[in-house]
């Protein structure tokens, strides 16, 4: 198959992981709603079991959710420039950049549990990891990689 042909499949597998992940965290937080705020649960029907969760066993479950989303988008963006740019200094930069929001957000949480502004860092946090958690840094750095004009090498 031609690089052409991977990179497009592995970017529609991107987008199809971004909407398993909406879909799950969608329903999951309408579970929740409902648990800590009596709010009228809309939650598919297959989401009802966790009505039986507490509301911290139902944050245990977004944190694993977000570990596993977070190192899936990971890998696939990293596979996707990998196998279409084939070059190491791209692939470092997917690291980094997966690296530096990563750790970011975990700066920002750190700080918020310190100082007691957790739940107003809440929304930049959650805007990094969302960001971390979708095709967004794929098609940044495919863009990035596939127009700046290329430094040659001797």
């Amino acid at each position: 198959m031609s690089k052409k042909a991977s990179a497009i499949l592995l970017s529609a597998g991107i987008v199809l992981l971004g909407f398993l992940r909406g879909y799950l965290f969608d329903n999951i937080n309408w579970v929740y709603l409902t648990l800590t705020n009596g709010r009228m649960n809309s939650a598919r029907d297959e989401f009802m079991f966790l009505v039986e969760w507490t509301p911290a066993e139902i944050n245990t479950l977004k944190w694993i959710l977000t570990i596993i989303f977070t190192i899936l988008f990971f890998l696939l963006t990293l596979w996707t420039v990998k196998v279409y740019f084939n070059k190491k200094s791209f692939n470092q930069i997917v690291i980094f950049l997966f690296v530096a929001l990563f750790c970011i957000a975990g700066f920002l949480f750190v700080v918020g549990k310190i100082s007691g502004y957790s739940d107003m860092l809440y929304g930049p946090i959650r805007t990094i990891m969302g960001m971390v958690q979708s095709f967004i840094p794929l098609m940044i750095l495919f863009v990035l990689f596939k127009f700046l004009p290329q430094i040659k090498s001797d």
